[in-house]
């Protein structure tokens, strides 16, 4: 397996900043960003579940991303978003999927005239929109046919614009199908479009109606859409709420009655511990360990000098440390007046400040210990040891930390709730945490070195609970009351996964826990997190994210991109 083009990730979140920038310019709104490619306005998820305006990795291009920030800025300066939750049919996903099209259709059908290239810019959009949906081969499908002549009624009618002739051959046979469904209502909506109040009931009556429709259409399908070259899909959206609701930070306590709620639970922690990693291990095996790492490091090519140098640069700042005294300049000291008249010839009688610098962060390296970076281990002990003695020589406190499980398959608290007479049918997280500690602020350089071997150990690798280890390798950066920066590594090859809590809750419970507790740390808490993904994109959990391709073993320039990574974010 290769690593992603790190190439691509930098030209997407680049696009992101700017389609960012654009929308707080004309929506006047000063919070909107991107976050793991979705866009939001402060803590509220943006709507960008209409069809025409989800991004397609890969596909889109620039001008894309422009009619992306122009659609949603109408969106924040048409639409009221409550009236707009209020009204969606949420308990069927194809008609919440069509609402959520004609309430964007509405508000890109007000676009100002005095914003021509805003209409521009949208009408392209819908035409690349278009292009995709025929290159995909939905189109060949009856359900695709049908969903084509939805898009292209519904958005002629409210744009009061004629269909073009190409796509009207097209759907020539399902237009005359759904005339009688669609003739009606869309000339309501159309009289209705400046009105969100009196539009929202008739396009949520409307949704129901197409949404029985197409679920008719689905089970009589026959066909399938051709293989064709362009990945392309349409995905139903995700009610704003449910994120927030499932991803909860985890509170204390594991009751029954925590776990039946609709927040982030845990059946229980009586079984959770944190260990230090080389308690997990034989002395003599960690000592065999530690001959094979320093003889890995002894044949590297290169120095740490310059790294370290580097990051004191990043991460250090002058600060007073004393005074010098004796010096033939400066400032005078009194206490030597009498040497002066004494020995004229003597002029060591000034002294000056002693500045020296001072680290003015904390780092975390938080590694994930699950099954899946196994045959990772030795390339990852090298990894930490190579950044300790960067560190080390930096004089930047730095701790090396790790999670995995107890147990395979849930251990003890998945055997207990199964057990349990009453128990409860989202019981939460059911498996028992294990928090390692490789290197602490603690720990003499002798037991870190030591310590940091144990990730050699295949047996130490199972399952992970990324949310809750975040959260506690955040709470001790922050338990350090000195002042400075917070910087959190986590080092990953995917999102959390644990079968016995993935069975037993509802889908992406894990995963939205993890991105609600990164939020939250960022934002409100100021820890910079930024995750290391080991041959993975990480960036659908964690805003800033780079790849590390440990195929071909610890480089130089791996090295150096890791410590890029601490400049401070403007």
């Amino acid at each position: 397996m290769t690593a992603p083009d790190a190439r691509d990730w930098t030209r997407r979140h680049a696009l992101e900043a700017r389609t960012a920038a654009t929308v707080r310019a004309l929506s006047r709104q000063p919070r909107v960003h991107f976050e793991a490619g979705r866009p939001w306005n402060g803590d509220m998820p943006l709507p960008a579940g209409a069809p025409h305006l989800q991004t397609q990795p890969g596909l889109d291009d620039p001008p894309a991303y422009r009619a992306l920030a122009d659609a949603l800025a109408l969106r924040l300066l048409q639409s009221d978003a409550r009236l707009h939750q209020d009204r969606i049919p949420s308990r069927d996903p194809v008609a919440a999927l069509i609402f959520e099209w004609l309430e964007q259709w509405r508000v890109e059908a007000l676009a100002p005239e005095r914003w021509p290239g805003m209409r521009v810019n949208l009408r392209r959009r819908f035409e690349q929109w278009l292009f995709l949906f025929q290159g995909s081969g939905l189109d060949e499908t009856r359900t695709g046919q049908h969903l084509l002549c939805l898009a292209l009624m519904a958005r002629s009618r409210l744009f009061d614009e004629p269909i073009p002739e190409p796509q009207a051959d097209l759907i020539e046979s399902a237009r005359y199908r759904m005339g009688t469904v669609l003739g009606g209502p869309l000339a309501r909506l159309r009289q209705l479009r400046a009105d969100q109040a009196a539009y929202a009931p008739e396009a949520a009556a409307l949704a129901m109606t197409l949404a029985r429709y197409f679920q008719d259409l689905i089970g009589k399908e026959t066909a399938r859409p051709p293989r064709r070259h362009l990945d392309f899909s349409i995905a139903l959206p995700v009610p704003e709420g449910d994120e927030g609701e499932a991803a909860g930070l985890a509170a204390g306590g594991s009751s029954a009655d925590e776990a039946a709620g609709s927040g982030y639970a845990v059946w229980t922690r009586r079984h959770d511990r944190g260990v230090e990693a080389a308690s997990l291990v034989r002395p003599a095996l960690l000592l065999d360990y530690r001959r094979r790492l320093d003889e890995e490091v002894a044949r590297l090519p290169w120095s740490l000098s310059r790294l370290a140098q580097t990051v004191r640069r990043m991460l250090c700042e002058p600060r007073p440390s004393g005074r010098l005294f004796g010096q033939d300049e400066g400032l005078i000291d009194g206490r030597r007046l009498a040497q002066l008249i004494g020995s004229p010839d003597d002029h060591r009688v000034f002294f000056r400040e002693r500045v020296e610098p001072a680290a003015q962060a904390r780092i975390a390296l938080l590694l994930d210990c699950s099954g899946s970076m196994r045959h990772h281990g030795p390339r990852l002990a090298l990894l930490m040891d190579l950044l300790a003695r960067v560190f080390g020589r930096a004089d930047v406190p730095f701790e090396l930390l790790g999670f995995t499980t107890g147990a395979w398959n849930g251990g003890r608290p998945a055997r207990e709730w199964q057990a349990a007479r009453d128990r409860p049918r989202h019981p939460g997280r059911l498996n028992e945490l294990q928090h390692l500690v490789f290197w602490s602020r603690d720990m003499s350089r002798r037991q870190g070195r030591l310590g940091l071997t144990a990730a050699m150990k295949p047996e130490l690798f199972r399952e992970g609970i990324d949310g809750e280890a975040v959260q506690w390798a955040c709470e001790r950066l922050l338990a350090q009351r000195d002042e400075g920066r917070r910087i959190l590594w986590v080092v990953s090859d995917g999102g959390p996964m644990d079968s016995a809590t993935a069975l037993a809750n509802p889908p992406g419970f894990l995963d939205a826990h993890l991105r609600r507790v990164v939020r939250h740390y960022t934002r409100e808490r100021g820890v910079e997190i930024l995750a290391i993904g080991v041959n993975q994109d990480l960036s659908g959990y964690y805003p800033h994210s780079i790849g590390l391709d440990l195929d071909g073993g610890v480089t130089m320039q791996a090295l150096q991109a890791l410590i890029r990574t601490l400049a401070p974010r403007r």
